[in-house]
């Protein structure tokens, strides 16, 4: 692209699965071949640039929901501040204009599709305010957005030479970008891919997972309960992300592994985010592979066997011992792939010794956010995992890695919500967040929620109300109780024809309430004799009671039977604060 003073060179590279990688240059235009010889008269240039702005036109079908990250207040254009909080990264696009900070990720999109931004970091950006650097536009025919990459002449280049001496001592400054359009794949029929118990996270168990399994039949009740993946947290290898296993934690594994084929149950080991101070390659390589933030705390995590465990980055050699170290457990203990968590979290690193640190033209110590590195290491993952027949279960917290989701086969998101939940300190559902983050149809990619249950402030039915009316199941983390709640609705989901049904949200069916507060979603499938059949599920969105609730299915359906319930002690009517109910509807 070319104007009269400067060139705009674009590298565009489209992969397969949709992303495209943005590299853009801007620079003076240069002398002509006439102009250098003297066969033309040389222009007098002058080289400001005091703009240069990315807008990018959304349908306004489209661009309904949003999810971000960095968390940060958004300025609308009255003046209102939203400020941080624990749901404030994702929801329902306010209808005014809004402004933010720069965004390593941003999604915008519906409930069934939309575009993902990822940018690694703000280098060369120059907007007039910081908490302006992007911006949603809503005009008549589009919603704009926007990033404002300069708003003034680059730095680099005042410091070079004055405008009109710029057309040799002005070098080119860039900026990288990606945009990823979701759904990032077909989202499956049948999206409750399994029937998982994660052990010992947050209900923890005593000693060794060899041990508990073995007593009291548990791997026996874990078939009969209908469990068919076992999830092992932290725990199972006494060094937390260690590689090299010590010979009681590969014994520990081939045994449970075992006995859990024996009884057709997969078995996916915990990877984490972090190097333990146990792991005897530390002094070698922690300074090199580790996360900085101008010094802040980088994580820090305490655990039995004692240790500590600090975050790493993916844009080193790390990235290698991680990917060959899940081959050769797999390989080792015929283990059916892993569960992730927050490896899909570009985390902010200013590491300069394995190249995320640099300097912006003021000399101040900038940072990445590696996105690219863990996307590729997600790449070289699912090449690893998915030959060996594996699945990649990843946990996130609080955002939306649209440019890693192609390569990951199951979410589990919530756990921020849970620091709140379990204290009671909550109000209605956040049902807009939920849209934009926890449905998983608009990435393409199926959700679990977590569930940290803490009787009576927040119980795991709680969490089965929340859930239920958006397509997805919490995850049982307790062998006795959570467990039991869902057992019956596997065995529901199970007998019920999901893959032939067409999923209705509440937000697009033809139910009605007699009080808004509760809502309903099914699955609607066609009989052979085009009846109507619906497994349809309602939630009490509110901390309050709702009595005497009345509900018009708008199907032609006229029977209803309730399969499944929070509680069985109340009117088949009456919706308890949180409450669910499960009914066949024909």
């Amino acid at each position: 692209m070319l104007s009269d003073m400067f060139i705009v060179n674009t590298a565009f590279k489209v992969n397969f699965d949709g992303c495209i990688e943005i590299d853009m240059k801007v620079m003076s235009r240069g002398r002509t071949v006439p102009e250098i010889f003297g066969f033309a008269k040389q222009r007098q240039l002058r080289f400001e640039l005091n703009k240069l702005w990315i807008e990018i036109p959304l349908n306004l079908n489209v661009a309904k929901l949003f999810s971000f990250c960095p968390n940060s207040p958004v300025h609308l254009a009255d003046g209102t501040v939203i400020e941080t909080s624990l749901t404030s990264s994702a929801g329902r696009l306010s209808d005014q204009d809004s402004a933010m900070p720069f965004k390593s990720l941003l999604w915008i999109g519906n409930d069934d599709l939309g575009i993902g931004w990822a940018a690694e970091n703000d280098k060369n950006w120059q907007p007039e305010h910081g908490s302006r650097a992007m911006e949603i536009i809503h005009q008549q025919n589009a919603v704009i957005l926007r990033a404002r990459l300069l708003d003034s002449q680059p730095i680099q280049w005042q410091q070079a030479a004055q405008p009109e001496n710029g057309i040799y001592a002005f070098q080119p400054i860039a900026f990288s970008f990606m945009l990823q359009p979701t759904p990032v794949k077909t989202f499956p029929k049948q999206p409750y891919l399994h029937n998982a118990l994660h052990l010992d996270c947050f209900v923890k168990i005593k000693g060794n997972y060899i041990d508990f399994m073995a007593q009291h039949d548990r791997y026996d009740r874990l078939k009969e309960m209908g469990v068919d993946t076992l999830i092992l947290h932290e725990k199972w290898n006494k060094s937390q992300n260690a590689f090299e296993l010590s010979e009681f934690t590969t014994r520990q594994i081939k045994e449970i592994v075992a006995q859990c084929h024996k009884r057709s149950i997969k078995v996916l080991t915990y990877f984490g985010y972090e190097i333990s101070s146990l792991n005897p390659s530390w002094t070698e390589d922690a300074q090199d592979v580790m996360v900085t933030n101008k010094g802040r705390q980088t994580g820090g995590w305490y655990r039995v066997p004692f240790q500590r465990d600090y975050m790493v980055c993916y844009n080193n050699k790390w990235q290698d011992r991680f990917i060959s170290g899940i081959e050769k457990i797999m390989d080792t203990c015929h283990t059916d792939g892993v569960h992730l968590d927050g490896t899909s979290s570009p985390h902010y690193c200013d590491n300069i010794a394995h190249g995320c640190g640099w300097h912006d033209a003021k000399g101040n110590l900038k940072g990445t956010y590696p996105i690219k590195a863990v996307r590729r290491l997600f790449q070289r993952l699912a090449e690893v995992v998915h030959s060996r027949g594996g699945m990649i279960n990843v946990h996130a917290y609080g955002f939306l890695n649209v440019t890693a989701l192609p390569y990951i086969d199951m979410t589990w998101y919530g756990e921020n919500l849970q620091f709140k939940y379990t204290k009671g300190e909550y109000d209605d559902m956040p049902l807009d967040y939920f849209r934009a983050e926890y449905c998983g149809r608009n990435v393409g990619v199926p959700v679990e929620f977590i569930a940290y249950e803490n009787k009576p402030a927040w119980t795991f039915e709680n969490a089965i109300a929340m859930s239920i009316i958006h397509g997805i199941l919490p995850r049982p983390n307790d062998i006795e109780h959570p467990l039991e709640a869902i057992a019956p609705i596997w065995n529901i989901v199970k007998r019920f024809p999901i893959e032939q049904s067409q999923w209705m949200p509440y937000w697009k069916n033809n139910a009605t309430t007699s009080d808004e507060r509760i809502k309903v979603s099914y699955y609607k499938y066609i009989g052979l004799t085009n009846k109507n059949i619906l497994l349809a599920f309602a939630a009490n969105t509110t901390k309050h009671t709702v009595e005497n609730v009345a509900i018009d299915f708008g199907e032609n359906t006229s029977s209803l039977s309730l399969l499944n319930a929070d509680s069985y002690d109340s009117p088949e009517k009456t919706f308890k604060p949180y409450g669910y109910k499960i009914w066949l509807v024909e």
